[in-house]
C-alpha cells in the first residue's frame, strides 16, 4: 500500500510554547503510512505576555536529517484572517510561503492528501480560498485538532476565528478531533481528545538521536551547530530533567493513528497501534473511531453538531471511551511508536 500524502500544519515554536507539538511532529514522522510532503508553521508572532518565540524551523530540519528526509517547511500568515474568505494575497512575501507551499503540494500530489492541523487553520483556509476547486479535489480530508464539543472558546479557534469559520464552510471533508468539551481543554469526554502522561511513560527507551532531538527542542537551545548537537545531547542533564516531567498534556495522537489506518489493541499483553488488517479479532481494543455528523458554525466560530441523518456528510467526528485504561493504553502505544521511528543511527 502506497503511503498517503500528508501536509502537516503546526504551531511549533522554538523554544516550545506547548511541547506536545513536538511529540505530534515526531508521531507524524514515525508513521510509515504517511508520505509527509510539507510542514507549515502556524506562527502568530509570539504569545501575549510570554517569552519571545520563533517558528521552529530547526526541529523540522533536524528531524529531516535524522530520518533521511527532505520535507520542505515554511511559515504561514502571522495575523488572523480579516474574513472567512480572505486569501491573504496582501500579506508580505515571507507570510505567503506557507500558503503557496500548501497549494503547490496539493497540485503536485499524485493522489488526494491529508492536511493535519494542530493550531489555527489560517494558512489552510487562505489556501482553500485561493483555489477552492483544487482543495475540494485534492484534499482527502482535513485532520482538524481544534474546537470544542460544546460552548467553549478553544485556543486554536480563538487564534483565528474567521479561518475556523471559513474552513467549516468551505465544503472540504473534515475529520474533526475537538480538543475541548464545554468544560474546557483538560476535560475528558466521549468526543474530545485530551489525555495526558508523564515523560517517563512517553519517552521510555527512546533511541539516543530522538532523545537528543527532544533535548534540543525543549530546552530552547541556541547552539548554531544543530547537527553536531544531536550527537552530543540526549544524555545526562538536561535530558534527565526533561525525562522527569510528571505530566505532558496531549490532544492530537488519535487523529494521526486513525488517519494511518491503525487501531489501538493489546497484543501479547502490550498496547500497540497496529494496522487494522493485522489486529487480532479477539484482542482487547480501545475505541478510536469517527462517526458522521452535521455541523453548523456561527459567524463567531461557535460550532453546533448533531448525528448525521444520512447521505455523505462532510464532517466525521471523533469518538472514544475515555478513562484510565484509555489513557494508559495511549501512553504505552505512543511510546512504542516513537521508539520505532526509523533513524539513521
Amino acid at each position: 500500500m502506497q503511503p498517503v500524502p500528508l501536509i502537516h500544519i503546526t504551531d511549533l515554536f522554538m523554544p516550545p510554547g506547548d511541547p506536545d507539538d513536538h511529540i505530534d511532529l515526531a508521531t507524524v514522522y514515525a508513521l510509515p503510512e504517511f508520505d509527509v510532503r510539507a510542514v507549515v508553521l502556524d506562527y502568530s508572532g509570539g504569545w501575549e505576555g510570554c517569552y519571545p518565540i520563533e517558528p521552529a524551523f530547526i526541529p523540522v530540519v533536524q528531524l529531516n536529517y535524522l530520518t533521511g528526509r527532505a520535507v520542505p517547511v515554511a511559515v504561514g500568515p502571522i495575523s488572523p484572517l480579516t474574513s472567512p474568505d480572505d486569501t491573504c494575497t496582501d500579506r508580505p512575501l515571507r507570510e505567503q510561503a506557507g500558503i503557496e507551499l500548501i497549494t503547490r503540494v496539493l497540485r503536485e500530489s499524485p493522489s488526494p492528501a491529508y492536511v493535519s492541523v494542530v493550531g489555527s487553520t489560517r494558512a489552510l483556509t487562505a489556501a482553500i480560498n485561493r483555489d477552492p476547486e483544487l482543495a475540494r479535489k485534492k484534499i482527502r480530508a482535513v485532520l482538524l485538532s481544534a474546537g470544542a464539543t460544546g460552548d467553549f472558546k478553544e485556543c486554536n479557534v480563538e487564534m483565528d476565528p474567521a479561518a475556523f469559520v471559513g474552513l467549516f464552510r468551505s465544503g472540504v471533508k473534515i475529520h474533526w478531533f475537538p480538543c475541548a468539551t464545554e468544560k474546557g481543554p483538560f476535560d475528558t469526554g466521549e468526543h474530545n481528545t485530551f489525555w495526558c502522561a508523564s515523560h517517563a511513560q512517553l519517552f521510555k527507551d527512546l533511541p539516543r538521536p530522538l532523545r537528543a532531538w527532544f533535548t534540543h527542542s525543549y530546552t530552547g537551545n541556541l547552539r548554531g551547530d544543530i547537527l553536531r548537537a544531536l550527537d552530543e545531547q540526549g544524555m545526562w542533564p538536561p535530558w534527565d530533567n526533561i525525562f522527569t516531567v510528571p505530566v505532558r498534556n496531549m490532544w492530537s495522537t488519535a487523529m494521526f493513528v486513525l488517519a494511518a489506518g491503525r487501531v489501538l489493541v493489546k497484543v501479547e499483553a502490550a498496547w500497540r497501534f497496529v494496522s487494522a488488517e493485522s489486529a487480532p479479532e479477539d484482542a482487547p481494543r480501545q475505541c478510536l473511531e469517527l462517526e458522521p455528523v452535521e455541523v453548523t458554525v456561527t459567524d463567531n466560530a461557535v460550532t453546533h453538531w448533531t448525528p448525521a441523518g444520512g447521505g455523505e456528510p462532510n464532517v466525521l467526528l471523533f469518538r472514544r471511551n475515555p478513562g484510565t485504561e484509555h489513557t494508559s493504553a495511549m501512553a504505552e502505544a505512543l511510546n512504542s511508536l516513537l521508539c520505532s521511528m526509523p533513524l539513521d543511527r
